[in-house]
């Protein structure tokens, strides 16, 4: 089972309950759970800890538009029928454990299944414009936002210096109109699929992207990570991000939406990997 990173979290253990119920595919009763934590631990949390955990896990199953578990004051379990089970499992996972040694493989991963759920919700286009770009496809960023410019149907004007690479921009979703013109709403984002994202929310730089390219009507900034923002923090990180795309809203985004098999089948791969070295 992987280790709890913080064990005194109970954002974190939640986090951790989310993971050991999906992976074991079983009722996970409450003095189970329990004997878990101390096993990671060396000691048992105390009531109002658990209780704290439990009501974190109740919180989120509402926020869940299709929760990936249900939970009663005596046990949690997974949902059988819950159909977006690996982008889920894989979010956990970057929440628990981070990018750690595959830092460049899951970031990518994390970009594309977010530029799908950029897609679903504007039920427009996205594109992952990160760094490093896909084999085959053009590596100057000159060409490339040149290129972006052209298919949003705006007016390009200088490009970022070389060394910038992707000027903080991942994904790229629009919502066109369909007759080739400007004026559309336009998102810039940025994703954080390690633990340090909460010193990346200001990176994106707006007013560059303002010098690149002529917008006729400026774009909005977002931000997307693996795990779930507390409510303590929302209106602050909103307010320094833009629109925010944490994990509840990427799984609701993704529920039912098919995967490209490729992303599927990679997601699958490196979850069963990172479940294995934490054996």
């Amino acid at each position: 089972m992987v280790p709890i990173p913080n064990p005194d979290s109970a954002a974190v253990v939640a986090d951790w309950v989310e993971l050991a119920a999906a992976t074991t595919e079983q009722v996970l009763s409450k003095a189970r759970i329990c004997r878990l934590i101390e096993q990671q631990t060396g000691g048992e949390p105390d009531e109002a800890f658990l209780s704290d955990v439990w009501g974190q896990l109740g919180a989120r199953g509402k926020l869940y538009v299709h929760p990936p578990f249900k939970i009663d004051p005596l046990s949690v379990e997974t949902c059988a029928d819950f159909n977006a089970k690996i982008p889920y499992m894989a979010c956990l996972l970057m929440s628990l454990v981070g990018v750690g040694r595959t830092r460049r493989e899951i970031t990518k991963l994390f970009e594309r299944m977010t530029a799908i759920a950029v897609k679903k919700y504007l039920q427009g286009e996205a594109v992952v414009f990160g760094w490093p770009v896909d084999s085959g496809k053009r590596s100057s960023i000159k060409e490339r936002v040149r290129e972006l410019s052209g298919r949003l149907n705006e007016r390009f004007v200088e490009s970022p210096r070389a060394e910038y690479k992707d000027r903080g921009v991942d994904v790229v979703g629009w919502k066109p109109f369909g007759e080739g013109r400007s004026s559309q709403i336009v998102i810039l984002l940025q994703c954080a699929a390690g633990q340090d994202w909460r010193s990346k929310t200001t990176e994106l730089p707006i007013g560059s992207w303002e010098q690149y390219i002529h917008w006729s009507r400026d774009p909005v900034t977002a931000f997307a990570v693996p795990c779930i923002i507390s409510d303590v923090l929302w209106h602050d990180i909103s307010r320094e991000a833009g629109i925010l795309f944490d994990r509840v809203r990427i799984i609701n985004l993704l529920y039912q939406e098919t995967l490209e098999r490729s992303l599927e089948r990679e997601l699958a791969r490196w979850i069963r990997e990172e479940l294995r070295v934490t054996e």
